[in-house]
């Protein structure tokens, strides 16, 4: 999984926490002033878990590991909180750990820090504070505030994941007191405004919601919607259709979670039927949101999907007196064999993801690391992680734009005022972005990775 998301099925945002935690123990406060964060900045908790973590285990498959295992919990958390027995809870967390083997791909990106898992923890945060509130009557309103707060900060997707049913939560449990935990949400999102203007002023850029058009995005959509409402069906659909297994795991879902509603129509109380159906409509609301703001479908955005998937159907297991007691065992056993079948395989691809590194960074070694070159996206961060060398790879768009953001452009130094055309050499990913840069042939070619060499007048 990791083998397969460090260098060969996801962008370099993977390494972004690390490289984070790097700059600040090599440097201080003055080697993370000019890193430019992406629009959820995953300041908290996972770059402060980075900072904390990385003197600890400084290597990267070890620093990955760590985060690997936090994730791991996550829907074990969340899960329990939810009301669900132990036993079942966990057999959620290991439910998604299979889904995450049979495509490192697609859910494998849950593992990863700064792939949105995060919103499971937030989740799970929030609902504690909920039933404190309840209790103590507010008295846990700083706490609340502060997690609000990190919220709009670090992970804003939160609110559109699972926030409609934390809303529907707080009102039916707090009722008119739910104003209460409302409104700190609402002055979280201007606290996390200030907090993003004081990172500016320190040198440390971020990406705001304004700069991303959502708003524009979302006028757009809409207005097409009431000039021809069918075009919502349409393209919920195809959005959906579009990705086959994320297409058949929506299918599952339906199938799953309507039979536990119907189970809980007609066995639980009204208000717990409710909350039930709000938590079940979770990823329908997610893929709309998606939609409006044209954003594409990634299950990174939708961990409720397989985790709706896996909680529905515990849930139905735990209603049946047969399987109630049995059946955690006997699904915890198959986990296992599951990962014990596929052993092989994935010894086979680590060893085939290292030999590919490998080669990267030979063929990398053999390019004058004092001369800067420049490169897309992907190749920096990965040759900055994995090489021993100090390299100076200033990022460029395929059209040849400067592009410093999810980098600290400290890295580039006084290169990043220079044009595209003047470096004598770089590194993309992406073969066709040569046929579009004048001047330039390739000089090797490695895993995937196109090295070129400006032509000589």
């Amino acid at each position: 999984m990791y083998e397969n998301h460090l260098g060969e099925g996801t962008d370099s945002d993977v390494l972004y926490p690390y490289l984070f935690a790097r700059d600040f123990w090599t440097g201080g406060f003055g080697g993370i002033r000019g890193w430019n964060l992406p629009p959820c900045t995953y300041l908290f908790p996972e770059i402060l878990i980075g900072i904390l973590l990385f003197p600890i285990v400084p290597s990267l498959y070890g620093f990955h590991l760590v985060f690997g295992f936090i994730s791991f919990v996550l829907p074990f958390t969340f899960a329990k909180q939810l009301g669900m027995p132990k036993r079942y809870s966990y057999l959620v967390a290991l439910g998604f750990l299979v889904f995450a083997g049979y495509d490192p791909n697609l859910l494998g990106q849950f593992y990863l820090p700064g792939f949105h898992a995060m919103i499971l923890f937030f989740a799970t945060w929030t609902l504690v504070l909920l039933e404190q509130w309840k209790q103590t009557n507010g008295k846990v309103w700083f706490p609340f505030l502060f997690l609000m707060t990190m919220v709009w900060v670090s992970e804003y997707w939160f609110f559109v994941n699972i926030a409609p049913f934390l809303i529907c939560y707080a009102v039916f449990h707090l009722r008119w007191k739910s104003i209460g935990p409302l409104s700190i949400g609402l002055l979280g999102m201007y606290l996390a405004k200030s907090i993003g203007k004081g990172l500016r002023f320190f040198g440390i850029g971020t990406i705001g919601t304004n700069n991303l058009q959502l708003f524009s995005k979302f006028n757009s959509t809409f207005h097409s919607i009431v000039l021809d409402p069918s075009v919502v069906w349409q393209g919920l659909v195809q959005s959906v259709s579009k990705h086959p297994l994320l297409s058949e795991w929506f299918q599952w879902y339906l199938v799953i979670g309507i039979f536990y509603l119907f189970i809980s129509l007609v066995k639980d109380q009204k208000k717990d039927f409710f909350l039930t159906l709000i938590l079940f409509l979770s990823p329908f609301i997610t893929v709309f949101f998606l939609f409006l703001i044209e954003t594409e479908l990634n299950i990174r955005y939708l961990y409720f999907l397989p985790f709706g998937i896996l909680f529905f159907s515990s849930r139905i297991l735990e209603r049946i007196p047969l399987f109630r007691f049995g059946i955690p065992i006997v699904l915890s056993v198959a986990c296992f064999l599951f990962y014990l079948g596929k052993h092989s395989e994935l010894v086979a691809k680590v060893r085939e993801g290292e030999e590919k590194r490998k080669h990267r960074m030979e063929c990398l070694s053999e390019f004058d690391p004092k001369i800067p070159g420049a490169a897309t996206y992907w190749p920096i961060k990965y040759s900055y992680a994995f090489s021993n060398k100090q390299w100076t790879l200033v990022p460029f768009t395929k059209d040849g734009v400067y592009y410093p953001w999810i980098a600290n452009t400290s890295w580039d130094g006084d290169f990043k005022n220079q044009s595209f055309d003047s470096f004598q050499w770089g590194v993309t990913e992406n073969k066709e972005n040569l046929k579009t840069w004048k001047d330039v042939s390739i000089a090797k070619e490695c895993e995937g990775w196109y090295f070129f060499r400006r032509n000589e007048l």
